[in-house]
C-alpha cells in the first residue's frame, strides 16, 4: 500500500545538537563563546533536558568544553590539539588513500572527479559553505572507498573537529585554489593506481593545511 516507510522525526536533543553545531561552523558561535542551557531552551521554547543532552553530545564530539566550574563554552583550537589531530589524520588518511588507489572502482573514482568539479564551481561562485562541504566530502569518500571499516571508525571519532578545522582553514591568500590543487594531485595519483604517490600527495596536502592552520591560530 505504501511505497516507503514513514520517516521518524529526530529527537529534540539531536535537532538542538545539529543546530548548535551549525552555529559553530558558520561562526555565529565563536571560539571561547559561553553557552547557557536556559538561554538555548528559551530560544527553542523547549525544556532544558534535551538541551543538556545536546550539549553533552557536543562535548563528546569536542566542539564544546566544560570547565571546572561546569561552565560551557565553544572549543577554542590550540596548537597542541591541532598538531595531535593532524598527526592522526596523516597516519589514517595516507593509508586510506593507498587502499583507495588499489581497491577503488572506476565508478568511485568518477565520483571523486565530480567532487573536484563541484569544488571548482563553488570557488568560482565564491560559495565558501559549499567549498568546505566539498572539501570534507572528498576526504570522506577516500576513507569510505578504502573499504576498511575499522579505519573509518577511527576517523569518525575525529570528524567534528576535523570539519571545524576545515572551516577555519579556508582563510588566507590563495587558499581555495591551493586546496583544489592539492585534491587534484591526490585524485590524479589515485587514477594512476599508484598507492605510494597518492599517499605522498595526501601527506603533502595535509601538511600544507596544518601549516596554514597553525599560522591562523598564532595570529
Amino acid at each position: 500500500m505504501f511505497d516507503s516507510p514513514l520517516q521518524k522525526p529526530l529527537p529534540y536533543y539531536q535537532q538542538i545538537q545539529q543546530s548548535i553545531k551549525q552555529s559553530i561552523f558558520s561562526g555565529v558561535y565563536k571560539p571561547g563563546d559561553r553557552l547557557y542551557e536556559a538561554q538555548i531552551a528559551k530560544q527553542y521554547q523547549i525544556s532544558r533536558s534535551p538541551v543538556r543532552e545536546a550539549i553533552r553530545g557536543l562535548i563528546i564530539e569536542g566542539l564544546l568544553v566544560m570547565d571546572e566550574k561546569s561552565q560551557i563554552s565553544v572549543y577554542k583550537p590550540n596548537l597542541q590539539d591541532v598538531r595531535d589531530i593532524y598527526e592522526c589524520r596523516i597516519s589514517l588518511e595516507s593509508k586510506a588513500v593507498e587502499l583507495t588507489a588499489e581497491r577503488g572502482t572506476d565508478e568511485q573514482l568518477q565520483e571523486l572527479g565530480k567532487i573536484l568539479e563541484q569544488t571548482a564551481e563553488a570557488i568560482q561562485e565564491g560559495n565558501t559553505e559549499t567549498i568546505v562541504a566539498c572539501n570534507a566530502r572528498f576526504h570522506e569518500l577516500i576513507i569510505l572507498y578504502s573499504g576498511n571499516a575499522r579505519l573509518m571508525k577511527l576517523v569518525e571519532d575525529l570528524n567534528s573537529l576535523i570539519y571545524y578545522y576545515r572551516v577555519l582553514n579556508i582563510q588566507g591568500d590563495g587558499r581555495l585554489k591551493t586546496i583544489l590543487k592539492g585534491h587534484t594531485d591526490i585524485y590524479l595519483a589515485i587514477k594512476e593506481r599508484d598507492p605510494k604517490k597518492a599517499s605522498d600527495r595526501l601527506k603533502e596536502h595535509t601538511q600544507e593545511d596544518l601549516s596554514n592552520l597553525i599560522q591562523i591560530i598564532e595570529q
